[in-house]
């Protein structure tokens, strides 16, 4: 009994192990680069100012393509926007979330949430959660585009990396954040700069990550 259980979980366990090992090596390049770059300075009467990252900081990401960028408007609104791409997740470089990395810089996270968020003429789900350190208080919003769309769970994220592998899909993506000072304003209202500010720009951020078909905006799947 006990050598027939043996060979069952062998049985099981041997195609299991091969198909980690193909779903480790085995890369599936995109059929083009990120362009970060292409993302306007100017947006609206928002006027964009790049930040740079730091050794560590950019260590400890590992992004194949990364932007910082705080944009002001005439009437001294404060957003940031950042967005990191991952050309492949299988060597070490996958997705960090926010909501775990940022405690480690001194950042309090609370009121953690998913909520339907318009990007541009559709309507998304995002999550949204307030984030503070000593005096500053902030309203944050992030998701993950990857060849599937949009997602808001890091367990989507997992999930979706593996059927691409199974698929023999690139298995790239990115995560978008866009950060909004509370200062005075309600969470709606940070919500509502959010995706104003976003409707400027949405278009731009699809055209520079390599998801979509620039031709006709359909999901690309290579």
């Amino acid at each position: 009994m006990a050598l027939k259980r043996f060979i069952i979980l062998m049985a099981l366990l041997v195609p299991l192990g091969s198909l980690a090992v193909l779903m480790r090596t085995l890369v599936v390049e995109p059929d083009r680069e990120a362009q970060l770059e292409v993302i306007p300075m100017n947006v609206g009467n928002w006027r964009g100012e790049d930040m740079g990252f730091s050794e560590s900081t950019a260590a400890s990401l590992q992004a194949t393509h990364a932007l910082l960028r705080a944009y002001q408007h005439p009437d001294g609104t404060y957003l940031t926007l950042f967005i990191a791409y991952f050309r492949d997740q299988k060597y070490g470089s996958q997705i960090h979330s926010p909501r775990h990395c940022l405690p480690g810089g001194g950042w309090v996270v609370a009121d953690l949430e998913r909520v339907p968020f318009a990007l541009g003429e559709r309507e998304v789900t995002v999550n949204r959660m307030k984030i503070s350190k000593r005096q500053y208080v902030d309203q944050m919003f992030y998701w993950f585009e990857t060849r599937s769309g949009e997602l808001a769970s890091e367990y989507s994220l997992k999930f979706d990396l593996v059927r691409n592998s199974l698929l023999l899909r690139p298995t790239d993506a990115a995560m978008i954040r866009l950060t909004v000072t509370r200062g005075n304003r309600s969470v709606t209202d940070c919500q509502r700069l959010a995706e104003e500010f976003v409707g400027l720009i949405v278009a731009e951020i699809e055209r520079a990550l390599p998801f979509k078909s620039i031709a006709d905006g359909t999901q690309a799947s290579r």
